[in-house]
């Protein structure tokens, strides 16, 4: 079951502030949400975990937070992962998608993929970095 984040308590939340910037609104922000990411990635997931669920929604932006690696599953080192979907009068128009990988030797990648729908064919670009995040 998805959770919803009451926008009002939870403005001033890091997994709340990272939803709307990682939303379909917000396009030109990669480097605002690397940013973020690097001071508030432990955060992110800790409250996510926190409301005691793997997948917050706060109507606009779905975030998800696999749980912690055990037994030998690490979930492919997913940490985080969002969608967020803009819709038109003929379906979905635009998908905005971030993927967060624990890397080998404390690296962390941040993929954003992004989908536009076009008259012919969809046009996707996608922006990626690899930074180093101290986890705790």
């Amino acid at each position: 079951m998805t959770q919803k984040i009451d926008a009002g308590v939870a403005s001033h939340s890091p997994s709340a502030e990272f939803m709307t910037l990682v939303d379909v609104d917000h396009q030109n922000d990669f480097d605002v949400v690397v940013a973020f990411l690097e001071a508030n990635l432990d955060k992110i997931i800790n409250e996510v975990h926190g409301f005691d669920k793997l997948l917050v929604d706060n109507g606009k932006t779905q975030l998800n937070c696999p749980p912690a690696p055990e037994g030998g599953d690490s979930h492919g080192g997913l940490l985080i992962r969002t969608l967020s979907e803009a819709e038109g009068p003929s379906g979905i128009t635009l998908k905005r998608e971030f993927k967060v990988h624990a890397l080998a030797d404390g690296k962390i990648e941040i993929r954003e993929d992004i989908v536009k729908a076009a008259a012919d064919q969809p046009v996707m670009s996608e922006n990626v970095k690899v930074v180093s995040i101290a986890r705790a």
